[in-house]
């Protein structure tokens, strides 16, 4: 197997490794390196002169739209001596790319790309009695596929393939024979390579704000103090089990409700999103919901008076597929009834 296959082999592994998500959006940038895997400058009518393998490195920053695409813009350098011949290649491109991403949100994230933009190809060499040192700014395209793996909710690590084309690079040289006679060819450029780095999403989705509930009408005579059971929502960042100040904001206000009332039972209920295991989810759901019911009794709650509860990935607030980011299910639910 060629070594260009082999790397599509290895992109397309990767790439069945994912499901499905719901999309996310949002402004981010990447930096890559690569190696190359196959290349030439190939000569219209004179045969192809073979790169040797070399490294490239690009840059993009983009936007990903809810839809799974993205856009983005990207300048990339590459650089390979030829395999037969004293000389090199060189091609400096700047590219507008479109992507669509398969399983957004999900922890493997399979992609295909394409992109068309402008690329100045460089080139010098010596053969026999030719030689050239020239450049030229021509149309160039690429196309791409890979897989981003998660490693956190905004940092991704982006293993792919490239193939690169510029078409139509003049190139002018000399024939030191009589004269030193000018000559002239016609080349695209071609260049595969295998590439990994790092794409960061500067924004995340923010959780939605609980809704407090509605407060009791007042009646021209005060009566006695009326309690309804009290219900609150605490939502937590994906894999975490900590409390922001939202949350905190969040139980502060319940709790200062409930010290008009007499208490009579509280039931806080952990849940998680289906991004993991089953078994690691019911004990996230135990700690978030531990940690809702310490941040009662800190506030005053009787620990007596609290039923804990850890119901893991079983009972979705929206209901998604297995391996989704879902903010709405990562909760700890909490009752509050009065005597």
């Amino acid at each position: 197997m060629s070594k260009t296959m082999q790397a599509i082999a290895l992109a397309a592994l990767l790439a069945s490794l994912a499901g499905t998500a719901n999309a996310t959006e949002g402004w981010y940038g990447r930096a890559d390196v690569g190696y190359s895997v196959d290349g030439a400058l190939k000569v219209d009518g004179g045969g192809d002169l073979d790169f040797d393998d070399d490294w490239m490195v690009s840059a993009g920053v983009g936007y990903a739209f809810q839809n799974n695409f993205r856009v983005e813009g990207e300048l990339s350098h590459r650089q390979n001596d030829f395999a037969d011949l004293d000389g090199d290649a060189r091609a400096l491109a700047l590219m507008a790319n479109v992507y669509y991403d398969f399983n957004r949100g999900g922890r493997y994230e399979p992609y295909v790309g394409v992109g068309v933009g402008g690329a100045r190809i460089s080139t010098e060499g010596v053969i026999g009695p030719i030689s050239w040192d020239d450049d030229a700014t021509v149309f160039a395209y690429q196309a791409m596929v890979g897989v981003a793996i998660g490693l956190t909710d905004r940092l991704d690590l982006d293993v792919g393939y490239r193939y690169f084309v510029a078409d139509g690079a003049s190139v002018n040289g000399l024939f030191s024979g009589e004269g030193n006679e000018p000559f002239q060819f016609d080349a695209d450029y071609e260049h595969q390579a295998v590439t990994v780095g790092l794409r960061y999403q500067f924004a995340a989705a923010a959780a939605p704000a609980p809704v407090a509930p509605t407060p009791p009408p007042v009646a021209p005579t005060p009566p006695p103090v009326v309690c309804p059971t009290s219900e609150f929502v605490v939502y937590f960042e994906w894999d975490r089990s900590n409390l922001n100040p939202t949350a905190l904001e969040t139980i502060d206000a319940a709790v200062n409700r409930a010290r008009q009332c007499n208490v009579g039972g509280v039931v806080v209920v952990g849940h998680t999103d289906t991004s993991g295991s089953t078994t690691y989810n019911e004990g996230l759901s135990e700690r978030r919901a531990s940690v809702v019911r310490d941040a009662l009794v800190a506030r005053g709650i009787a620990a007596g008076s609290i039923q804990s509860q850890a119901r893991g990935e079983t009972d979705l607030a929206r209901a998604t597929r297995d391996g989704v980011r879902e903010p709405l299910n990562r909760r700890t639910a909490v009752t509050i009834s009065f005597r």
